[in-house]
């Protein structure tokens, strides 16, 4: 599978999402092992930063558990609804991923307008 550049969502929470999907759908049923970060790399065409970031949100949302030296596996007590089922949370989360890349937008200019000032002066 691979991502969509044009998307504005971080390339770690597409992947995040589509492992979501594979644990909503039951492709990865409560106690699973998921891939590890270099499978998931590999299968997403992603960093193993990216895709460790994906397993560190996934964590977050308490839908997964990592067992050091063993990997990480689907929680048998999930949540009874991801976060990601609310219209409002999508909605927010766009928006968020939205502001994250116009704040990193203004910090470049910023940048490039401090580099330009050191230079003429």
């Amino acid at each position: 599978m691979s991502l969509s550049p044009d998307d504005s969502e971080p390339a770690s929470r597409q992947v995040a999402s589509a492992i979501r999907g594979d644990i909503n759908s039951g492709e990865l049923a409560p106690g699973a092992k998921i891939p590890s970060v270099r499978k998931l790399a590999e299968r997403f065409g992603v960093a193993v930063m990216t895709a460790q970031s994906a397993v560190e949100i996934l964590r977050s949302e308490g839908l997964i558990y990592t067992s050091p030296g063993r990997g990480s596996f689907v929680r048998s007590d999930m949540p009874t609804q991801a976060p990601e089922g609310s219209a409002e949370f999508v909605e927010i989360t766009k928006h968020l991923s939205a502001l994250q890349a116009t704040v990193k937008d203004l910090a470049d200019r910023v940048a490039q307008l401090e580099e330009a000032g050191r230079r003429s002066s």
